[in-house]
Order: C-alpha cells, then structure tokens, then sequence
C-alpha cells in the first residue's frame, strides 16, 4: 500500500510540475525575432545617449524638454524608431505608465506571490494577449521590441502596456453578461475619451477644428512623463503622435497630409483578439492615409481586433468622419451639420444592438459627453475655433442636470491624460500640459512641419488657456479629489488617506455627490453602516441626475439592511424600481439595468 500511495504522489507531482511548466510556456515571450540581425541592431545597441542641458541625442535622434513636454524627433525604420525612443526615455519608460498599464491587476506594484492571481495571469496570456501578439504586423511588433531593447524594459511589459485595453475589450462582453460584478475584477474599465470635429459651416470660416481628450487611468504617470514624438518613418508620411513614454497605445496624432487620427474605446459584443489591435491601425493610417478613403479602407481591409472606434479628419478635404469597428464590421458614419462626436458608445444603430454600455444603459458619461459636445459645437455654430477647441475639452458642465460639476458624466473627466487640439489644415496643434484632469491646463502650440524639420514657428496663438471653471470651490475639491484618485490607483490599500481627501474635497465643494457616495462605500467596505446611512442622507438631498439617484438610493438601502433596517432599505429598494415608471425623456439617460437588477434582487433577499 505505501509503495502505491508513494507512486500515486510522484505521479501527482509530475502531472502538476508538467502543468506548471506548459502553463508557464504561454505568454508572448520575449519578441526576439522582431530584433533585426546584422549591422543595424550593432550600431544601434553601440550608440550612447549623450546629455546637453535639457536635450538628450542618441544618433540623428533627439529628446528636449519643452513646458514640461518630452518632444522627440525619431526616424528611421519601425525598429530603430522603437529603439531611439526606449534610449531617449530609460528611465521615464521604467518610472512611467508602461508598467502600470502592463499589469491589468495590480498596476506594476510589487506584491506578494499568489496561485490564484499566477493562474489568471495566465488566463489573460492565452485568452488575450498571445492571440493578439500572433495578429500584429509585423512593422508594429518591431517598434515594440525597439522600444524594449531601447529601454532594457521586458518585452512582454511594453507589449502588454500598448494592449492596455486588450483584456477589458475581449472579457467584458461576456462577463457583463454573465456576472455583474466582474467588472471590479481583473481591471475592467470602460475609459472616457471624447473627440470631435468641426468642419465648413460649423466652424470658425469654415477652417476644420479638432478637439481630443484620451481618458483611461495612470493619472500620475502619463501627465507626468507625457511625450510628442514627430516621427519620419523609412515608410510613409511624417507625423506626430501625443502619447506618454514607452506608450503608444492610444495616441491621437496628425501627419503631413492633414490627416488626424482619433481611436476611442468601445464595449461591444462582437471582439476577436485575432486581428489589429489600435496601435497598428493608427500607425497604419499615419503612415499610409493621405485622403479619408483611404484611411476608410485601411479599416475595412484590415482584420480588426478592436472592440473601439475613430474619428478621422483630413484638412484638405475640410471633412471627417467616425468608424465604429468591432472584429465583424466597420461602421461609418459622416459628418452632420458640420460636426462629428465622439465619446464611448455607439451611435449608429446597427453597433448600438452590439453595445454593451447601450444594451445596459451603463456608463452615463458616455451619453452625457456627446449630448455635451453636440451642444456646444451647436451653441457655437460657425465660430468654433481652437480656443473654443480648448474649452469645449475641459467642460464641466453636467448634461442631464446642468450643474458644474467636478467629475463623472462631463467632458473634462478626472482621468484625462492628454488633452489636444488640431488644426489640420494649417498643420498646427495644441497640448495641454500639466497634472490630471489635464484639459484643465493650458494648451501649447506647436507647427508639424517646423518640428519635424527640428526648427520652431510662431503659433498663434502660441498658448489657449482652456475651459474657466465658474465656482471656485468646484475647481478646489477637484484638486483635492485628484489626490485621493491618484492614492487609489497606486496605494489602494492607504484607505484612510484616501477618505481623509475624499472628506476634504467634500468640504471644499459641499454640493458634489460623488464624494459623498464614495466615501458611503468605503464605510460600507469596512462594515460601518451607520456611517455610511448618515452620509447617504446628506447625499440624497442634492441634486444630481436620474441614474445617480438610483445609485444613491441603492447605497443608501444596502447601508440599511447592514444596519439591520430592513423595513427602510425596502422603501429605497422600491423607490429605486418606481424610478422605472418616471424615466427621462431622452432614452439615453434612462434606467442602469444592472441597478434594477440589483433592487430587484435585494427586495428578495438583502
């Protein structure tokens, strides 16, 4: 019996030391074959960065600060770009939002081994990013080893870095669907971006204006280490894109032919990781569109593994138009009235039946940005310029109440990265500059041609100064809010630290919700429900929007039935399910479904 149970032991070991050796196998390695041989990668890897002042040169590349910009000048093939652009930003690379965006868990913080997180480390591998690394041209994936052998960080974090997006597009759907928690798991978020052109009739004399916000976590590290890189390829047009270092994903950018590229993150029920991801999109039409149609074809030509959408400008053509893509179609839709929107949600309506934001009535920012947009490009029609470019992407102005309000449901959303405006018929652009919300910050004027050329050129104006925010005491519990935000990204477990601001925000600016309900939930979370009932009451006697008001009443019932008041939390539960007869007039803003679904659920069962 003991030599059987020794053998059955051994074979277990065995079974779980080969499990463990074919798990660890999955992954997308080290991209070693994306490494060119011969001369190019010797001379590039015996190249040494030298320093002068405030500029840094590697070869014909160059790195100089500029009001707090990194602004880089590369060229040369998708590998020496890659590589000048890892040299030039070491150690901002390594300090940056790579490893943060690189580790859809934990955001690069170091903590202890876990089986369970391991296991679905490697779940993400092989349901995601292999997939999507085995579907990537080959022009992309040699950048993202240049900027790896560049920078001396993994491959497989400056991989997973720029498919930040990859897990939440894939997983969403399904788990949306099937559970309703998941989305606080494993890093789902649907982000914020917003973009819109004005062209002809809607614009100051008919010159085509751009405004763009890219929305989606790191707001201590993308502001911090924000880049413009003005890139002259082997092949294709020149251009610049505005990102962060070691980060290409999501970069609105501009090429020489006029040509603006706007990608955007969408939750639809149609994603295959077995294609493009954003990154070669955008690169692909920077490089290679000169004209709309032919930026329209690259998105119907190419496999899209993109759950996402664009808005493309061309400044010749004074037009543009948005392309909602998902793995089994690209959806166009063209201007109207002079102007195109977009936010993170369909809007045409054969993506709206696929749109998991739309199907749920989730996410009331998505909504509320365009509504927001459409309204002050239509409030301004024939005057829209940069200046007003600028103020329209720092907006606070809540849609559905029309209060000024910090964050949440408006343009300027608290985690605003990178905040810019185009004018692609001059080839001139503005970048706002400074910490999150950073559209709420000055803009600086830049001349493509003039910078590619490694000179400068007056813009005028050479700064725009943004949206002005009407009550002072909303622009102090922002500040103050954005601490606490920065505190949960990078130490989430500094609770008291985070509420403390949380509090300070809510004294400075006493009529903003959001605080309150945040602060309920962390009471809720440390199980101190009188607490959190007592601040809910506060809340529930300001103003806010229909979708918050149920969320509201939500917490305020679930603090009731902890506190062992059942008889109360009912009365919110079915004031929750009332609110369903009494929805607003505009569809777009009505009932969050996952909500209803939990006040049914609760009125069952606390």
């Amino acid at each position: 019996m003991k030599r059987i149970i020794g053998i059955a032991v051994v074979a277990v070991m065995v079974v779980v030391v080969a499990a463990a050796v074919i798990l660890s196998a999955i992954g997308v390695g080290q991209g070693n074959r994306y490494r060119p041989g011969g001369a190019e990668a010797t001379k590039l890897q015996k190249t040494a960065v030298r320093s002068e002042g405030q500029r840094r040169y590697f070869g014909d590349a160059s790195m100089e600060m500029r009001d707090g910009l990194y602004v880089l000048r590369l060229k040369g093939t998708p590998y020496e770009i890659g590589y000048q652009h890892g040299a030039l930003l070491k150690e901002e690379i390594k300090k940056g939002a790579a490893p943060f965006y690189a580790d859809v868990i934990y955001g690069g913080r170091e903590m202890p081994f876990s089986l369970k997180i391991w296991l679905l480390r490697k779940f993400l591998d092989w349901k995601v990013y292999v997939p999507l690394f085995k579907n990537q041209p080959k022009n992309i994936l040699e950048e993202l080893k240049g900027i790896a052998d560049g920078s001396g960080v993994p491959f497989d974090i400056i991989f997973k870095a720029n498919h930040h997006t990859g897990p939440s597009m894939v997983l969403t759907p399904s788990f949306a669907k099937d559970n309703l928690k998941a989305f606080e798991k494993i890093g789902i978020k649907v982000g914020a971006c917003s973009s819109f052109a004005a062209v002809g009739k809607a614009a100051d004399g008919g010159k085509t204006v751009v405004g763009r916000n890219t929305d989606y976590g790191g707001v201590v590290q993308w502001p911090k280490y924000q880049t413009l890189l003005f890139l002259s390829p082997a092949d294709g047009y020149e251009h610049v894109k505005i990102g962060t270092a070691g980060v290409i994903l999501w970069n609105p950018g501009m090429n020489t032919e006029g040509i603006v590229v706007c990608p955007h993150y969408m939750v639809y029920d149609d994603i295959d990781p077995r294609g493009w991801s954003i990154c070669a999109f955008s690169d692909e039409i920077l490089r290679k569109a000169g004209t709309l149609q032919e930026a329209e074809s690259i998105f119907h030509d190419k496999p899209r593994a993109v759950s996402g959408g664009y808005v493309i400008i061309s400044g010749k053509e004074k037009d543009a138009f948005a392309a909602e893509l998902s793995t089994g179609k690209a959806s166009i839709r063209r201007t109207e009235k002079g102007r195109v929107v977009m936010t993170n949600m369909a809007v045409s309506e054969e993506k709206r039946k696929i749109d998991i934001t739309v199907q749920y009535n989730i996410m009331e920012h998505c909504p509320g940005r365009y509504r927001r947009l459409m309204n002050l490009i239509d409030q301004h029609a024939g005057r829209v310029d940069p200046k007003l470019a600028a103020s329209f992407m720092g907006d606070h102005i809540q849609h559905t109440t029309g209060l000024e309000r910090a964050a949440g449901h408006v343009v300027g959303v608290a985690d605003n990265e990178n905040s810019m405006v185009f004018s692609p018929e001059t080839l001139e652009f503005w970048v706002a500059v400074g910490p999150a919300p950073v559209c709420n910050n000055p803009y600086r004027g830049f001349n493509l041609r003039a910078e590619l050329k490694g000179g400068k050129v007056p813009v005028v104006p050479a700064v725009l100064e943004g949206y002005r925010f009407r009550d002072p005491k909303v622009r102090a519990g922002l500040d103050e809010y954005m601490k606490a935000y920065a505190l949960k990204e990078n130490d989430p477990d500094n609770k008291e630290a985070i509420k403390e601001h949380l509090r300070t925000a809510w004294k400075k600016d006493p009529g903003e919700p959001m605080y309150g309900r945040l602060l309920a939930l962390y009471d809720l979370h440390d199980g101190k429900s009188g607490e959190a009932l007592a601040t809910m009451e506060k809340v529930l006697g300001l103003k806010q929007s229909f979708r918050e008001m149920g969320h509201s009443r939500l917490i305020a019932a679930m603090a009731c039935d902890m506190k062992g008041d059942r008889p109360k939390a009912l009365e919110y539960y079915k004031a929750i399910k009332a609110m369903e007869k009494a929805q607003p007039a505009d569809p777009w803003f009505g009932m969050n479904r996952f909500l209803a679904a939990f006040a049914e659920k609760y009125i069952q069962r606390p």
